[in-house]
């Protein structure tokens, strides 16, 4: 079983809720990068199936590398919303053959389609962005965290930036570079508020901006305290 991101909106019972909230983030008309998703089900049989969908894909939309994720029912939902429970793949070439070897050999272990049966994995097209990272949102407060690595802010590396919003106050703290955090912020503040009106839950969203637009890579629900909020 083979889907595309912007062909439907996606169940997550049948293909996690990752691939299926992006599934809808896509159908509001918010930028989202292209996604194939590929059932664990049907790779637990063989690749076939995936090759030849991987391959149309990439002649589609031509990426220059790819991210591949699992997308799981037991992840991201309103009880257990972790970022980092998924595995994450950067960097991979795209080229059919390839993704289907890494993903065979990467993904489909036993323990791994235990741990994702009921999903998919997502073969996705990897943002090419000035800046990536984090925003929670919580009654309508708005904490952003930015670094110039993929996975930089998720893995606890150093940030460039991390700014907090309200109605009423904004305050941010850059690091030596000149960062355009107002833009940035007041870009994600009215996104992450439609995505939350839109899930009905406080929002934790992964992001990767291009200095024009912002680009949604994750949507979770926030289950704790999205850090200390600024008084």
């Amino acid at each position: 079983m083979v889907a595309d991101l912007f062909s439907q909106r996606l169940d997550p019972d049948l293909w996690g809720h990752k691939a299926a909230r992006l599934s809808q983030v896509a159908d509001l008309g918010l930028s989202v990068p292209p996604g194939l998703c590929l059932s664990t089900a049907a790779l637990a049989h063989g690749t076939s199936e995936a090759i030849a969908s991987l391959r149309t894909w990439l002649e589609l939309y031509r990426p220059r590398r790819v991210v591949v994720r699992t997308s799981s029912t037991l992840e991201d939902g309103l009880e257990c919303a972790h970022a980092g429970r998924s595995v994450s793949l950067l960097n991979c070439p795209p080229d059919a053959s390839a993704l289907a070897r890494v993903i065979d050999q990467d993904l489909l272990s036993q323990e791994e389609l235990e741990a994702v049966s009921g999903g998919c994995v997502l073969v996705q097209e990897q943002a090419e962005a000035s800046l990536y990272g984090v925003a929670f949102l919580s009654q309508d407060r708005l904490l952003v965290e930015a670094s110039p690595y993929p996975d930089g802010a998720t893995a606890g590396m150093p940030l460039r930036m991390r700014a907090r919003r309200d109605a009423r106050r904004f305050r941010a703290s850059t690091g030596p570079d000149q960062v355009p955090s107002l833009t940035l912020t007041a870009q994600l503040h009215p996104l992450c508020q439609q995505l939350s009106a839109h899930f009905g839950f406080d929002v934790d969203v992964e992001w990767a901006w291009n200095g024009a637009t912002v680009l949604v890579l994750q949507v979770r629900p926030i289950t704790r305290a999205a850090l200390e909020w600024a008084s």
